[in-house]
């Protein structure tokens, strides 16, 4: 009895993914100051991954590119937390995740690479970090379940494709420190409802918000001085296919500019 009490309790252990973990988990590099740790790979069993502080007595100050990406053995991680002192998460470290739902990155975060958390389609919750200035192309591109989003104040750029795909997204508030906005950032954010474009905001990308249908509210400042043209036909498709865009935010949008169509 006790020895099936046993198997059957290490067999929950297994399924759930509860290993202990230890430094020998991550791959590590020198980073190119020579004062602090690049993880490389992760090739640990626990689904919850708690990154150290510290690994060989050094600090922990890059999540390198691709690190956690494209991960199989451990059958996609669940959640992650990097911790206070990491500057940098490289192009493509978490991307393909599909089982990670949710990830705590520290405001000592400064730069997050292009694809960082691209096709991560369970994560459903964003903080990014005060010290972020840019969201590089396709950050979060195809994160299927993202809801809200949390910019800070201090961001300065949203590139190109950072949101695209972000169906689930019902709500983004840019703060009034961006300036511009990509081409394709927020495509086919299908829940978006409303949209408050921040005081500083100049340019707003082609197909920005392209194919929104939901989207009823803009609030959109006096500083916009470009909504950019497709290159091939002349016309600001930045708002096309936001059918229920009301009328006052198509007025606004017209007086800033936007001479393009708002139905497909």
């Amino acid at each position: 009895m006790k020895k099936k009490l046993l198997i059957a309790v290490i067999a929950l252990t297994l399924a759930a993914g509860v290993f202990a973990q230890t430094e020998a988990d991550f791959g590590v590099t020198l980073n190119d100051a020579g004062d602090g740790v690049v993880i490389t790979t992760y090739t640990g069993r626990t689904l919850a991954v708690r990154i150290p502080a510290t690994i060989q007595g050094m600090p922990v100050k890059e999540i390198g590119e691709r690190a956690f990406a494209f991960i199989n053995a451990t059958d996609g991680i669940t959640s992650v937390v990097i911790p206070a002192g990491v500057t940098k998460i490289g192009n493509e470290a978490f991307s393909t995740q599909q089982k990670l739902t949710s990830v705590t990155i520290p405001d000592s975060v400064a730069e997050i690479g292009s694809r960082a958390f691209s096709g991560c389609m369970a994560l459903t919750r964003i903080v990014l970090p005060k010290n972020l200035t840019v969201i590089e192309e396709e950050t979060f591109i195809g994160c299927l379940s993202l809801v809200s989003a949390t910019l800070p104040e201090g961001l300065t750029e949203i590139k190109s494709n950072a949101f695209q795909g972000c169906e689930k997204l019902t709500s983004v508030k840019i703060p009034d420190s961006v300036t511009a906005i990509g081409g394709s950032a927020f495509q086919n954010c299908y829940a978006l409802t409303s949209l408050t474009l921040g005081a500083g905001i100049q340019k707003i990308g082609y197909d920005a918000f392209y194919y929104c249908p939901n989207l009823t509210t803009v609030t959109i400042p006096d500083s916009v001085e470009v909504i950019e043209f497709r290159s091939f036909d002349d016309k600001p498709t930045a708002f096309r296919g936001c059918a229920k865009v009301n009328l006052a935010s198509q007025a606004a949008l017209k007086r800033r500019g936007y001479t393009g169509s708002f139905t497909n």
